[in-house]
């Protein structure tokens, strides 16, 4: 009879998700709940997705979700119902319409949304609806109210000269101390503080980088060598980077314009709260705190910063330049301004602009044709992205970020992802929901047919 009942009970899949707010929402938590309501209403959960530790705010990240939403459009599921404890860990989406559409797809694709620990019934009725749609907003303002209280937290803990978060900038180290400023422990990159009332203040880092460190502002200063020329030589030479990296243009130019060598901590440059894109804030906002004593002298830093605002341009040679840029493109099949400054044997997308006259220019001189409407990420519309995806799907019948990559014709799939927040939704808004649906079925359809016809006689 258990078994029989068992198999008799619809299957269904349950989705949890935990950030890091709150016990009562833990993952057993939830599966425990879930299965309260599965073993009532007669569900048997056959798949679980998770996304543990993951903010509601956005699809990014959430790769349980990602998955679930890819799984029910593609038809590659059995189950016809998703359980999920509440309406806040669907999501906490800033747009409330970004959360009916992600439970409009699976609707559409015949399978139900089930609210486990909420006092309606997701059954589509006026009641249902408004309530649901209040329950987005609510979970929305937690998420906006929680953002300003951290941020203020943050900015306080700042004019402390306590760290907060970010990476530690090469030639400095981080150090661990208590309540009362007793410093407790060195941390390693990766470590992190034992006690979450511990705090973490920058401190000198290791004699060997602040040797390099000394060594590149001299050699800039001095030596009048440019950044790509010292990014070189310590290539060359194999003095290792933090991270074990080559060096570059940028990790040169990120010692050379680093405050807190001169022993300042300067935060709230970006703003890039409810995980949006960093907005760059105005100086009049800036914290600026010394949280140590000096590693460089204040004035050859100040020389330093003089010579950046100038922008100082090396003599370097034509042919010398051409032959790093036309390597750089036949490495990576396209060009850029950051994938020429993160290069580390090329000079900076400044002084190309300098000896060519535009960026145009120098791409023209080894082969490179930009596109005409600019760089990817800031000329294609929505539109155009969407149009070239259901392209890609017309030509070879379905679309993978592999073949969005290798199109010339489209940018990158983060592209994508920074626009619509995932490759699923991008596929979900160029229509492939219903489309790939209904080839699914058809396909279906087909291979009924074929199993209904005759046999014949051997």
């Amino acid at each position: 009879m258990t078994d029989l009942s068992t198999a008799l009970r619809i299957p269904a899949a349950q989705y949890i998700r935990m950030s890091t707010e709150h016990q009562r929402y833990s993952l057993d938590n939830q599966v425990g709940a879930i299965g309260e309501y599965a073993e009532a209403r007669g569900f048997a959960i056959v798949q679980t997705y998770a996304d543990a530790g993951k903010s509601g705010l956005s699809l990014k990240g959430r790769a349980g979700l990602q998955k679930l939403l890819a799984d029910v459009v593609t038809g590659q599921r059995n189950y016809s119902a998703i359980l999920v404890l509440d309406v806040s860990r669907w999501g906490r989406f800033q747009d409330t319409d970004q959360a009916a559409h992600y439970e409009f797809i699976c609707r559409d694709a015949g399978v139900h949304i089930h609210y486990c620990g909420e006092p309606f019934e997701n059954d589509g009725s006026m009641v249902a609806s408004i309530v649901k749609n209040l329950k987005r907003v609510m979970a929305a303002e937690y998420s906006r109210e929680l953002s300003s209280k951290i941020c203020r937290a943050h900015l306080q803990q700042a004019r402390l000269g306590f760290k907060q978060g970010g990476p530690t900038p090469y030639g400095i180290s981080r150090l661990s101390v208590s309540q009362d400023g007793t410093p407790r422990r060195l941390l390693e990159p990766g470590d992190r503080k034992g006690l979450d009332s511990d705090r973490v203040v920058f401190t000198p880092g290791p004699p060997d980088e602040l040797k390099i460190v000394r060594r590149i502002f001299r050699m800039f200063l001095a030596q009048k060598r440019s950044v790509a020329n010292i990014a070189r030589t310590l290539n060359d030479e194999k003095v290792p980077s933090r991270d074990g990296a080559l060096w570059s243009w940028e990790r040169v130019r990120g010692v050379l314009r680093n405050e807190l060598l001169i022993g300042d901590y300067v935060y709230n440059r970006t703003n890039h709260k409810m995980k949006k894109p960093p907005i760059h804030n105005p100086p009049s906002l800036w914290l600026r705190m010394r949280v140590m004593e000096p590693i460089v002298s204040p004035k050859t830093f100040a020389r330093v910063q003089r010579e950046f605002r100038l922008r100082r341009v090396y003599t370097l040679k034509r042919a010398e330049m051409i032959k790093s840029l036309r390597r750089l493109f036949r490495e990576r099949k396209r060009l850029s301004e950051d994938i020429i400054n993160e290069c580390p044997y090329t000079p900076s997308s400044h002084a190309y602009w300098v000896h060519f006259g535009s960026l145009l220019k120098a791409y023209e001189a080894v082969g490179f044709r930009c596109p005409p409407t600019g760089q990817p990420a800031k000329y294609y519309s929505n539109d155009e992205l969407l149009r070239g995806v259901r392209r890609l799907h017309a030509t070879f019948g379905y679309v993978t970020t592999a073949l969005i990559n290798n199109d010339p014709n489209l940018p990158g799939d983060k592209v994508f992802k920074r626009r619509f927040g995932s490759i699923v939704e991008a596929y979900g808004l160029a229509g492939f929901p219903t489309t790939m649906r209904q080839s699914i079925s058809e396909a279906q359809k087909r291979a009924a047919a074929r199993r209904s016809l005759p046999k014949r006689s051997v």
